[in-house]
C-alpha cells in the first residue's frame, strides 16, 4: 500500500516530468502540478517557520530534477506532514488521475498506442 507521502512524491514528480518536456502544451496536468506544488509549498512553509526555508528549496530543486531530489523531497514531505493533509492528498490524486486519461489522438494518428512488435506484425500480415 502506498502512504501518503509516497502518493504526493509520485505526483509531483510526474507532474514535473510533464513539465520538464518542453514541447507539451500546458494543459490539465500542468494545472493540476501547479495546484499541488502550490498546496505542498503552503505546507512547507508554515512547517520550516519563517520564509519556508529548507523545504520549500528542495520542492523547487525536486522540479528540475526529480531523481536527484526524490529522497529529500520525501525526508521534507513526512517531516511537514504533507501526507496526512487533505488538501495535499486530493490534489495528489487528481493530478495522478488526470495523467492516466488517454489523449485525444491528432488527425490521421491511431487511437491506439502502436509498438515496434505491432508494427512488425502488421507488416508480415500484409506481406
Amino acid at each position: 500500500m502506498v502512504t501518503g507521502v509516497e502518493l504526493v512524491a509520485t505526483a509531483l514528480t510526474t507532474g514535473a516530468a510533464a513539465g520538464l518536456t518542453g514541447a507539451a502544451p500546458r494543459g490539465t496536468v500542468h494545472e493540476l502540478h501547479d495546484a499541488l506544488r502550490a498546496a505542498v509549498r503552503r505546507r512547507l512553509a508554515t512547517s520550516d517557520g519563517p520564509g519556508g526555508g529548507n523545504g520549500v528549496r528542495v520542492l523547487d530543486a525536486h522540479a528540475t530534477d526529480p531523481d536527484v531530489w526524490g529522497t529529500r523531497l520525501l525526508r521534507v514531505l513526512v517531516a511537514s506532514g504533507a501526507g496526512e493533509d487533505e488538501e495535499i492528498l486530493a490534489a495528489a490524486r487528481a493530478l495522478l488521475r488526470a495523467e492516466r486519461l488517454p489523449t485525444r489522438p491528432t488527425r490521421g494518428a491511431p487511437a491506439w498506442p502502436i509498438s515496434p512488435e505491432t508494427t512488425q506484425k502488421t507488416r508480415s500480415a500484409t506481406t
